[in-house]
């Protein structure tokens, strides 16, 4: 029997402005359940417990493309989801750099990260303790860096457009004028401050719309509605950033990888 307990918290007051929440899952399949990683525009810091060698503390860029894995155990996994833009004043990298990948936090912070290490062994797995050892360190690291990326305020409102499906992927150009910039430097902020550019965000934006009304109505109508010119450019897209089509991603039939 597979138990599964997840629960979303709200971050510290003076995280808030950067992150957008924390969430904590504890997973107990058996047999192995298989976990789906949406395409996201979203960097994370993420600690899980899952792994032989301990606990595991490591940075998460945006993620391009689904993917599907097989877990077995997750004892504790606690994620600090960075708003668009946040994260770069706590990783101190342009985040392109970490698109669709996963970064040991020992690579970015250094020592810091050993002592981090260390505080989270006292937490001893006890998840406030462990999520107010997080948060305090997050905060040192932003102090230590002094600031926060200049262009954030850009990012969040071509971000909120490119979310609710105001700008769409052909359109960035649009986006750009109406925020009061060049199409060009808002790539380049993009680039740096989120990972991707403006319009594979919004590409990713408007399939994760989709997705959460799948089921919901008939492909062709959620197509239409969510601003793809047929079925047929819909199931284009979830080829490309899911892997399979829409009917076998709600029938659950996807390229399940190794196990985690």
């Amino acid at each position: 029997m597979t138990v599964l307990h997840e629960r979303a918290l709200t971050p510290a007051a003076p995280l808030q402005p950067w992150v957008s929440e924390v969430r904590v899952l504890t997973l107990s399949p058996s047999p192995a359940r298989a976990m789906t990683r949406l395409p996201s525009g979203t960097s994370s810091l993420v600690l899980c417990t899952a792994h032989t060698e301990g606990l595991e503390v490591v940075a998460t860029g945006p993620n391009t493309r689904a993917s599907y894995k097989l877990a077995r155990a997750v004892p504790l996994y606690v994620r600090f989801a960075f708003r668009p833009g946040g994260a770069r004043a706590f990783f101190g990298v342009a985040l392109h750099e970490l698109a669709d990948r996963i970064v040991s936090i020992n690579d970015l912070w250094g020592p810091r990260a050993q002592g981090l290490r260390g505080r989270l062994a006292q937490a001893e797995g006890e998840v406030e303790r462990t999520i107010r050892t997080l948060e305090e360190a997050l905060l040192e690291q932003f102090e230590a860096r002094r600031g926060s990326s200049w262009h954030s305020e850009l990012v969040r409102r071509a971000a909120s457009a490119l979310e609710a499906g105001d700008a769409e992927p052909e359109h960035i150009h649009s986006l750009a004028q109406r925020l009061g910039v060049s199409e060009r430097l808002l790539r380049q902020v993009f680039r740096e401050e989120v990972g991707i550019s403006p319009k594979r965000y919004a590409r990713i934006a408007r399939i994760r719309r989709v997705v959460a009304r799948a089921g919901s109505a008939g492909w062709a109508q959620l197509a239409v509605e969510s601003g793809f010119y047929d079925q047929a450019h819909l199931t284009a897209e979830f080829r490309d950033l899911l892997g399979v089509t829409p009917r076998s991603f709600l029938a659950g039939d996807v390229p399940v990888q190794k196990e985690c």
